[in-house]
């Protein structure tokens, strides 16, 4: 969810980014395109040095105007006036009527600043007098001013990168604020989805603008705990109303029981003790959903262990159970004598059931880790059923699989890591508790 979250606020600030990039970009576009308008006309400097390169020059006086400096000028839409020292005209090309012949100092200077008769003109010394080029109408624009200060343009420059520096900061603060904002929101939500099912959910306060998630996530997690009470019920029902069958199925057997049908009868009280021991675990399965390990003690193990080993050799005295303890000191975990022996039982009962050789119980430490394996010789387990455990899945349980499960929720109550390991010939079933 977060993740999410993050990515849109992460394509928001690129879309900023991205955004003041153009508008830079378009910016710096608008002053080329300009300027690569403003080449439509020749520079006025250009044209000026064409025509004083091909002027005519005679004793009486110079003609800027001759027949090759008309033409340039025609080709370029230019016409030009040529002043002499008194303002008088003395020579023109193209002159429009509303310009006049004859113009004051005044008149001079305000043109060579400005404009003359909305014509943009440039104006050139040329021995006394002046030489006015005239462009088109609308076609330049002329500045009122003729420097340029150096230390304005750094100030400016420096305002510029200041405000590009400001906007990122800003867009960076907006940023940081917004992932804040929405971890400080999130969290909680991410935790309870997390928490959903624990016994130890803490419900969230329905306000805000997350008050519709944070409802939907209470309500799930009402829903589960009274979908877990009538789990419970309903098992502890279905347990008393099998067993009460039962019960009857197996004294009849006893009294039906003759010579002639011992093993038919027998192999019916091995299923009635196989389904009894089916809803025995399934209700030690429910009720270790919601046990805790606060009454559980610190002790050694190995009492349990070595109880465990002498009640299986005296009720299987044909199988071979070969116990090694590698540990020569005592060691405490925080465990449930009664659940610990359970968790052990499982798995020992199904390697004398199923096992075809010996069985080995080793107790050891490894990797700062209390390590209890039970080997026995025999088939591997079905890949199936170690998936299924893996998954916590009871559908299908059959042959080692409610066994097992039971074993591995006992061991996750003891903090401890349950593993199946298949070899060529046996099966190993390892309990694993941290000793740090």
């Amino acid at each position: 969810m977060l993740n999410y979250f993050l990515k849109k606020l992460k394509k928001f600030v690129l879309f900023i980014l991205i955004l003041l990039v153009l508008m830079i970009l378009s910016l710096i576009g608008n002053f080329y395109t300009s300027f690569k308008f403003s080449k439509k006309y020749t520079e006025p400097s250009n044209v000026f040095e064409f025509v004083e390169n091909n002027k005519e020059e005679n004793k009486a006086e110079e003609i800027y105007f001759t027949e090759e400096n008309k033409k340039y000028l025609e080709d370029k839409n230019i016409w030009a006036i040529r002043i002499d020292k008194n303002g008088q005209v003395v020579e023109s090309f193209n002159k429009p009527k509303e310009v006049k012949n004859k113009f004051e100092i005044s008149d001079i200077v305000r043109f060579t600043r400005y404009y003359l008769n909305d014509y943009p003109v440039f104006t050139f010394v040329v021995d006394d007098g002046v030489l006015v080029l005239a462009y088109p109408k609308n076609s330049l624009d002329k500045f009122p001013f003729n420097y340029y200060s150096y230390e304005l343009a750094k100030i400016n420059f420096l305002i510029l990168l200041i405000s590009i520096l400001f906007f990122a900061l800003l867009v960076y603060v907006f940023y940081v604020y917004e992932v804040k904002s929405i971890f400080k929101k999130l969290n909680p939500l991410q935790e309870a989805i997390n928490n959903v099912f624990d016994e130890d959910y803490k419900g969230l306060e329905e306000e805000g603008e997350l008050k519709e998630i944070s409802k939907t996530i209470n309500e799930a997690n009402e829903k589960f705990i009274n979908l877990k009470k009538s789990q419970a019920s309903w098992l502890r029902g279905i347990s008393h109303d099998i067993r009460t069958p039962l019960t009857k199925i197996s004294w009849e057997m006893e009294g039906i029981k003759t010579k002639e049908n011992l093993d038919e009868v027998k192999r019916i009280e091995d299923q009635v003790i196989k389904i009894s021991r089916i809803i025995e675990d399934l209700n030690l399965t429910n009720s270790l959903e919601n046990l805790s390990d606060k009454h559980f003690e610190y002790r050694d193990p190995i009492s349990v262990i070595r109880k465990l080993i002498v009640n299986s050799l005296n009720e299987n005295p044909n199988k071979e159970i070969i116990f090694e303890n590698k540990i020569n000191k005592e060691i405490k975990i925080k465990m449930d004598n009664h659940l610990f022996y359970r968790m052990l039982e499982n798995i020992l009962n199904n390697s004398i059931k199923y096992g075809e050789g010996k069985i080995y119980i080793n107790y050891e430490i490894l990797y700062d880790s209390l390590l209890i394996s039970i080997t026995n010789e025999g088939s591997p387990i079905d890949y199936s059923v170690i998936k299924r455990l893996n998954e916590e899945n009871l559908s299908d349980v059959q042959r080692h699989g409610m066994g097992l499960f039971v074993s591995k929720q006992i061991c996750n109550l003891h903090k401890g890591v349950m593993k199946i390991e298949n070899y060529d010939q046996a099966v190993s079933v390892s309990f694993i508790f941290d000793l740090k």
